[in-house]
């Protein structure tokens, strides 16, 4: 009897904790990305950012 009360609350408690950590997830990607615009020569980011006939790793 006991674990059919615990057992929604964990249901949600777990479903709030995935979507905490995918936020998270999201929010360094954009972070990442940020990065990566700003610092296109640093080997991060692909070459359509870099000046046209360069290379972004020169």
């Amino acid at each position: 009897m006991a674990l059919r009360k615990w057992l929604p609350k964990l249901a949600l408690w777990t479903g709030l904790a995935i979507c905490i950590a995918f936020i998270a997830w999201v929010a360094w990607g954009f972070l990442q990305f940020d990065h990566d615009i700003d610092n296109p020569r640093e080997g991060g980011f692909s070459g359509w950012q870099c000046d046209a006939g360069r290379d972004c790793g020169s």
